[in-house]
């Protein structure tokens, strides 16, 4: 008989349940809340957003050493007293000031929760049972994506787009509740503090590698193109196609094929050569991005949305495959923390272009011209796959 999971791994997965519920039901409609609600302008809200990706894609670092320090049930609820004073704040004071103050605490939030999440599910799962461990984690992803963008949707047509906060606000106070009275910190595999100082060095010390600090830029170009669903997609919809639209239950497309392909996907590609893979999987992302901006509707965006759940199964599990074979013995997991710099960078620099091009193609007023915003995502998507292909044949060259 197998071991069972003991109740830190259920309670620490119930967390990350309410976090993902908090977190997606505020940010699919994060751009239109900061233009129609703060008052921000398109491209304000593409620099803002972008400085909010930076922030989360980078704050694991140190948070992550102060969470060795301080312990797991401290870190968490740090974290959830975060996310709980970011959202209230956003919806009790839709200021430009506050707003951005909120950001700044929801992204430092999720900085101490991602890896302590993560770190428990590793330490709390049975020996042989890891893998089981993260399938259940990664469907409290998805189940959290559902509830929270349903529930937002059904409070923005019922109440108002404000009141999709309240959703994030009571997902917070709960799953802080259960960091302070349920979450017991983890007897096995307790973290080594490593001195955030050391990190840095290590992590330097892996991007000399100059192959594989190329394709942590190339790689950004996909991240570039998923950005959209969040940033570009909301106020094209509403804007453009119908403000009442349910955009977040579009987007659900996306979770709702992975959870179901990902497997068919993963097997049908095993043996070809995971940049390669990788091209494709770009290439499919771009052709979701323009199939968007070709079809305006809603039939386009949920066909669009379907595609990139193809570029995502195909992509996703390589690009960590790829990046762990570049790690010497002892240390994939210094690698593996790497594997945030295509996101920071794909996901700043696709705030501040979707900026200019919704303040340009999608005014709130005007005439638009959507195809011109979703082909020019599709062309950076095309120009990075070309570039992939330079760099895999370069690197075959190199090798033989």
């Amino acid at each position: 008989m197998k071991p069972p999971f003991p109740r830190t791994f259920y309670v620490a997965n119930a967390i990350e349940l309410f976090e993902r519920m908090a977190f997606y039901g505020m940010f699919i409609g994060a751009s239109l809340y900061l233009t129609n609600v703060v008052g921000f302008g398109d491209v304000a809200v593409g620099t803002l957003l972008a400085g909010f990706r930076f922030v989360t894609s980078f704050s694991p670092i140190a948070c992550g050493a102060i969470a060795d320090k301080i312990t797991f049930r401290a870190s968490l609820v740090v974290a959830f007293t975060l996310y709980a004073v970011g959202y209230a704040l956003m919806f009790l004071f839709p200021t430009k000031e506050l707003a951005v103050v909120a950001l700044g605490c929801l992204g430092f939030g999720g900085g101490f929760m991602k890896l302590v999440i993560a770190g428990t599910v590793v330490r709390t799962s049975p020996e042989g049972r890891q893998t089981e461990g993260f399938a259940i984690f990664y469907r409290m992803i998805n189940a959290g994506s559902v509830v929270g963008k349903t529930t937002a949707w059904r409070l923005r047509i019922a109440i108002g787009l404000r009141f999709t906060l309240l959703n994030s606000i009571v997902a917070s106070f709960a799953a802080l509740a259960l960091a302070l009275f349920a979450y017991k910190e983890p007897e096995r595999g307790a973290a080594t503090s490593v001195p955030l100082g050391e990190t840095m060095r290590g992590y330097k010390d892996a991007l000399k590698n100059l192959r594989f600090s190329i394709f942590l830029v190339l790689f950004a170009g996909f991240y570039f193109m998923s950005d959209q669903f969040y940033v570009t997609f909301p106020k094209y919809v509403t804007r453009h196609i119908d403000k009442d639209a349910p955009l977040e239950i579009i987007t659900l497309v996306n979770p709702a094929l992975i959870a179901i392909g990902q497997g068919l996907v993963t097997k049908a590609l095993a043996r070809v050569h995971p940049v390669t893979t990788m091209i494709l999987g770009i290439m499919v992302g771009a052709m979701s991005m323009l199939a968007m901006g070709a079809a305006p509707g809603l039939a386009g965006a949920c066909l669009s949305g379907a595609l990139f759940a193809v570029a995502e199964m195909t992509c996703s599990p390589r690009f960590y495959d790829y990046i762990a074979s570049f790690a010497p013995p002892g240390k994939a997991g210094m690698y593996m923390g790497l594997a945030f710099v295509p996101q920071a960078i794909g996901f700043t620099i696709g705030g501040q272009v979707s900026g200019f091009m919704i303040a340009k193609y999608l005014p709130q007023e005007g005439p638009r011209a959507p195809l011109s915003v979703w082909a020019t995502y599709a062309a950076i998507g095309v120009a990075c796959a070309a570039a992939m292909l330079v760099y895999r044949l370069a690197t075959r060259a190199a090798k033989a």
